[in-house]
Parts: C-alpha cells; sequence; structure tokens
C-alpha cells in the first residue's frame, strides 16, 4: 500500500489546450495585444477573442493575469 502512494518522480504536466491555444497563450505571456496576437498568427482578432474565452474555460479561470500566472509557474 505504502509503495502506491509513494511519490514516482517529477510528473508531466499536461496541457489541455491545442497547439494553436498554447501560441495564444504565448502572446499574452508576450504582453501583446488581441489585434497583436492575431497579426503573429495570422488569423482574426474575432478568433483570438474566441480562442480566449475556450482557453479561461479549460484553465478554469477568469481573465490574462490567471492565465500567464499558470504559464509562467509551468502549469500548461
Amino acid at each position: 500500500v505504502i509503495e502506491f502512494f509513494a511519490p514516482r518522480g517529477k510528473r508531466e504536466v499536461t496541457s489541455p489546450l491545442s497547439s494553436k491555444e498554447k501560441e495564444i497563450v504565448v502572446g499574452l505571456v508576450d504582453g501583446l495585444s488581441y489585434k497583436l496576437i492575431a497579426d503573429r498568427l495570422n488569423i482574426s482578432i474575432e478568433t483570438v477573442r474566441f480562442d480566449i474565452k475556450s482557453i479561461y474555460r479549460k484553465l478554469h479561470v477568469h481573465g490574462k493575469a490567471e492565465v500567464i500566472s499558470k504559464s509562467l509557474r509551468g502549469e500548461i
């Protein structure tokens, strides 16, 4: 029983985010506006807004600061 609960080394954090959503998070961490993120990724600003909402939902957060904080802590 003890072996079952014993730590087994560092656990890999798996992200629920798609690759595009991760790129948007990078833009947020870089301090870019939604418009600049859209330009960087060659997508519309509406797509960025839609994906941001999806990111918030998937990460159970309510704002950009929380997303950035999770990213900087390596939780994404």
